[in-house]
């Protein structure tokens, strides 16, 4: 958030303060709300990171699962099934938090502020 409210041009702390605001006020009604704008792709980002790095805890979890999954295979034959299953449900997850990430990034996007934005 700090970033966002850095990223401002210095103007439209003294415009709100021009126009009678508060410091509180000036933050509320002013820099909050173009600063949420401003970090809501780099929001993305790191939401998107921390569900891909989570099949990096996955694959390490992998290893030291494989030797049960292997057990489980040889009794039921499903374990494929179930590596299956987990990979739809992560490209499923990865695919939902992405699109829900973008409508959010249009529907709050300032024309022309940042690049992309419509």
């Amino acid at each position: 958030m700090k970033s966002g409210i850095q990223s401002l041009p210095r103007g439209q702390r003294n415009a709100g303060y021009a126009l009678g605001l508060t410091q509180a006020q000036t933050y509320r009604y002013v820099l909050l709300p173009m600063a949420y704008r401003i970090i809501i792709p780099p929001l993305t980002s790191d939401t998107m990171s921390l569900i891909k790095n989570t099949s990096v805890a996955y694959s390490i979890g992998l290893v030291e699962l494989f030797f049960r999954t292997r057990e489980m295979g040889e009794i039921t034959f499903k374990y494929f099934e179930a590596f299956a299953a987990a990979t739809v449900i992560y490209i499923a997850l990865s695919m939902i938090a992405n699109r829900v990430m973008v409508h959010i990034e249009k529907r709050v996007a300032v024309p022309g502020y940042i690049a992309g934005g419509k």
